[in-house]
């Protein structure tokens, strides 16, 4: 008896305890949670700050930084000024000299004592030594010309060979401005062409410059396809360039094959072998439009001619660039409000912007794809389809063959799980018997997978009889219980097996209808894809009778030169 009181009181202690430490356990608890609540507010009071402080310290970098780029550009502004401020002033001299020599109002003593002194001032400027010689030349001075000139050419051939060549034409001194264009074609990369050779390309074409000239452009054009031709990689480049611009033009309305689109499971393949074949008609315009132009363009070629000659006269030179360049970029971090990476993202946007070197082909397939783009007129889009015709026409082919070798053999199609697949739609019969049968045997599944009305039956019938062996005439209720439970197993059978066939023929009569217009389509589709394919021959020819003498009335006889050997 003792040992049981014992007992009780050690457990009594024990629980005691153990209600103690789960009263503790739930404080501490309570106290983790409110820790816990605090420890979130201390982080996001945490991130607050920090974000805070690193809006500060961004902020205070943008200050400083817009601080420094103000004080640099006094600076460098101040270099400029003390090392190439006269350069300014030089061609400021030059533009009014040049307007002087067209006007014919600046007497010879003036022009020459003007260029002398440029000439002292400016001691490395290409420009100085090249007004020099054009005054030299005004007032007849030939040994002054001739040392002046080779000192221009010593400091910069390039830019003293196109100022020289664009003055001449300016002057009307064909036989002059002939001999800088021979030194002007030397200076030329075919690998890696400037952005104002279109504008020279272009004067030459529409005969800006004396005809001499187009027949000087030939030879050296002819020389440059013959180097670039020599590998595949070139002319490869042009011809996957004209391949994809073939498929651009291209077009299909959403709504022409609306049941196709709808339930062919292979459109997108369909749309795509369509679409390609309707780009012949469009590009069959494309290349007609381009050589039926009775623009004259000579006026705006010349403006631009005399802008490129304003642009070498205006121009920062070469020595002058780096620090022209940090000029712009802390002119730009005080315009972004001390923003150097947005500062230097501009300024690398702008040294790409009409700095682009291409090669010749390139440049040809750029004037013949967007004209106005490349800096080019119409003119210019001619004479670069008729040169480029041999890889255009190649292209074509390859472009042809390329959609032929995709186009679908059938058009697969799902039409409310009835899968099947049609050549062209002249199937019909056989696609309708398929509808049939398949349909048929879905109607069947679906009717075996109705509930059997033989349980209920059997029910009933047991209620029934049981009811009245058990409980004799009392038992007729339950016959007539049995008796309503078969009525109504057969009669629920009969309405779901009704209401079967008749959602199941509304979905056949629907597939029918979808697929009866889906062979309509199929048809449509077919011709119209075999129209539009037949169109291909019709471009070729366009393409084949496209020759060089086609894009210039002044170039009648380049046919046999331009043609690759």
């Amino acid at each position: 008896m003792s040992q049981k009181v014992i007992s009780y009181a050690d457990l009594s202690y024990i629980n005691s305890a153990l209600r103690s430490i789960k009263a503790d356990m739930s404080t501490v608890n309570v106290e983790l949670g409110g820790l816990n609540t605090k420890h979130d507010h201390l982080k996001s009071d945490l991130l607050q700050l920090a974000n805070s402080f690193s809006d500060f310290v961004e902020s205070d970098i943008k200050h400083k930084a817009l601080q420094l780029a103000e004080t640099r550009q006094g600076n460098l502004k101040q270099d400029l000024q003390i090392k190439f401020g006269y350069y300014a002033e030089v061609r400021r001299m030059a533009t009014g000299i040049l307007q002087g020599v067209d006007t014919g109002i600046i007497s010879d003593d003036t022009l020459r004592h003007t260029t002398e002194e440029v000439m002292i001032k400016a001691p490395n400027y290409w420009l100085a030594p090249s007004l020099v010689v054009l005054a030299s030349w005004i007032r007849d001075d030939k040994n002054t010309t001739e040392k002046a000139l080779t000192e221009s050419l010593k400091r910069d051939d390039y830019k003293t060979t196109l100022f020289f060549m664009l003055v001449m034409r300016r002057l009307g001194r064909n036989d002059a401005c002939l001999q800088w264009m021979h030194r002007y074609f030397l200076h030329q990369n075919p690998h890696n062409l400037d952005r104002e050779f279109i504008v020279i390309l272009e004067a030459i074409t529409t005969g800006v410059f004396q005809p001499a000239s187009h027949q000087l452009m030939i030879t050296n054009v002819k020389t440059w396809i013959d180097q670039l031709t020599q590998t595949d990689n070139y002319i490869d480049k042009q011809k996957a360039q004209w391949a994809e611009f073939f498929k651009t033009k291209g077009s299909l309305s959403g709504k022409k094959y609306p049941l196709l689109e709808e339930f062919a499971t292979n459109w997108d393949s369909l749309k795509s072998s369509v679409t390609q074949a309707r780009s012949h008609d469009a590009l069959d315009n494309h290349f007609k439009n381009i050589f039926e132009t009775t623009t004259d363009y000579s006026k705006s070629i010349k403006i631009q001619l005399d802008e490129i000659l304003s642009l070498l006269v205006t121009n920062f030179d070469d020595e002058e660039l780096p620090l022209q360049n940090e000029v712009r970029l802390n002119q730009l971090i005080i315009q972004k409000d001390g923003d150097k990476k947005a500062a230097q993202a501009l300024i690398d946007n702008e040294k790409h912007i009409f700095d682009e070197k291409v090669d010749f082909l390139q440049m040809l397939t750029n004037a013949a794809f967007d004209p106005e783009l490349s800096g080019a007129t119409k003119v210019t889009q001619a004479l670069a389809v008729s040169i480029s015709q041999p890889w255009i026409l190649e292209a074509h082919d390859t472009f042809t063959a390329d959609y032929r070798n995709k186009v679908e053999e059938k058009v697969e199609l799902i039409i409310d799980g009835f899968k099947t697949s049609t050549t062209d739609g002249t199937d019909e019969t056989e696609q309708l018997q398929k509808h049939d049968k398949y349909w048929a045997d879905f109607l069947e599944n679906e009717l075996k997978k109705l509930s059997s009305p033989k349980i209920g039956i059997i029910i009933g019938v047991l209620i029934a009889l049981l009811a009245l062996v058990i409980l004799g005439f009392i038992g007729i209720i339950g016959a007539l219980i049995g008796g309503i439970i078969i009525y109504s197993s057969i009669n629920n059978h009969k309405k779901a097996k009704k209401k079967t066939i008749e959602t199941v023929t509304e979905r056949k009569t629907k597939s029918k209808e979808v697929l009866r217009g889906c062979i309509v389509e199929t048809v449509d589709y077919r011709k119209e894809f075999a129209a539009e394919d037949a169109k291909a021959e019709v471009l070729r020819q366009t393409l084949t009778s496209i020759t060089p003498e086609d894009f210039s009335s002044s170039s009648r006889e380049t046919r046999s030169i331009l043609q690759p050997s």
